[in-house]
């Protein structure tokens, strides 16, 4: 399966960096059809980018596992160097078992159109 969208990870390691970074150690594994056993796929840090990402990641804790949202994979070559560096980053997860829907605050009954008072604000 891969780093890619829609695959399961397995955390190992959490590093908040920043409000908006934290890094995340984890790996991905695959059934192998043959010997029915598991092979890892992925391993390697991932950072979690966004407020919203990186917050939620800094809760994760060793052997939580965890369903890729919006992942991206880039690589930069430094001339100097002569060393390709490869970033793999994540913009959103869910965490196994977690609902992804937003809970939504229950709204107030209609009635017969008379102003409640105490919900108004003066």
């Amino acid at each position: 399966m891969g780093f890619r969208t829609g695959a399961y990870a397995k955390v190992w390691e959490v590093t908040p960096m920043s409000d908006t970074s934290t890094k995340v150690r984890m790996s991905v594994s695959r059934k192998n059809k043959q010997t029915g056993e598991y092979e890892q796929d992925f391993s390697g840090f991932v950072l979690a980018i966004g407020t919203a990402s990186a917050t939620k990641a800094a809760r994760l804790k060793k052997g939580d596992k965890i369903k890729l949202g919006d992942v991206d994979v880039s690589t930069k070559y430094d001339k100097e160097k002569e060393v390709t560096y490869t970033n793999y980053k994540m913009f959103s997860f869910d965490i196994d078992g977690e609902s992804s829907e937003p809970v939504e605050a229950p709204q107030p009954v209609v009635d017969d159109g008379e102003v409640d008072d105490s919900r108004l604000p003066f």
